[in-house]
């Protein structure tokens, strides 16, 4: 009877929608970010999800106020042990960006899934049914997907900036010209071509493929801006003086 009962819940299951949740560009550990405080007012609404997408540069090991790399490493880890550990029906996806992509953590964090089957590492995109999650560093020009790769390596190469450049990033936040630089080097539309640009070449029957794509990395959030019959979003950011834009989604279950 136990069995016959189990075999119906997955049934069941298998017919409801799912409810999910992508955030990006927390850039936890600058002292930019206030990535802290906005995870604590979602954090009990985690609890409510089944599928959480972290959408890349969630740390920034670059700009990090930690005293080392390793430091930083061991932090991250630790932040993301509590998040996986809030419930294990909640089937979470980390996608690297170009600020968290550095070789050592990205080892330590594949190594860090091995204990937790519901924990997925992604290192430039993920698919979940009609659904694509990219980092966003795309944006940055119109990149193929060599490019990417390419930009991704060389991020991964580069180690934390000396504190004497944080300063000088913190009185630019202060001015206002990090989010002047941002809204000019990344309108909407420009964007969202170089997103498609990259699609592209990556998933070439994207318009068919897909409904929705959702990025970060530019700090501008907005959502469905509708580009050749697909809906774009951007999550914003935990960097002070932008805005952060957590953006739910449902997957649907497979029609018969």
């Amino acid at each position: 009877m136990t069995q016959e009962l189990e075999l119906l819940d997955k049934k069941e299951l298998a017919t409801q929608s799912k409810r999910g949740l992508v955030i990006s560009d927390l850039h936890l550990f600058s002292s930019r970010s206030d990535g802290f405080n906005l995870m604590d007012e979602i954090w009990n609404d985690l609890r409510k999800l089944d599928v959480l997408v972290l959408n890349g540069d969630i740390f920034d090991f670059r700009w990090s106020q930690l005293t080392s790399e390793e430091e930083t490493i061991n932090e991250a880890l630790k932040w993301l042990k509590k998040v996986v550990e809030i419930s294990d029906d909640i089937q979470i996806h980390y996608i690297i960006g170009n600020h968290d992509c550095i070789v050592d953590f990205t080892k330590s964090i594949k190594e860090f899934s091995k204990n937790y089957p519901h924990l997925e590492i992604h290192d430039t995109q993920l698919l979940l049914d009609r659904l694509l999650f990219i980092h966003g560093d795309c944006t940055n020009w119109n990149m193929s997907g060599s490019d990417l790769l390419r930009f991704r390596d060389s991020w991964s190469q580069k180690k934390m900036s000396p504190r004497s450049h944080l300063y000088l990033y913190n009185v630019m936040d202060k001015l206002g010209l990090s989010k002047g630089f941002h809204n000019c080097y990344y309108p909407r539309s420009v964007t969202v071509k170089r997103v498609a640009h990259h699609l592209d070449t990556i998933l070439p029957d994207w318009r068919n493929a897909i409904d929705d794509c959702y990025f970060g990395h530019t700090h501008l959030p907005f959502s469905d801006y509708s580009l050749e019959g697909v809906r774009f979003h951007n999550t914003g950011s935990g960097i002070r003086g932008m805005k952060f834009l957590p953006l739910h989604f449902q997957i649907n279950p497979p029609s018969n």
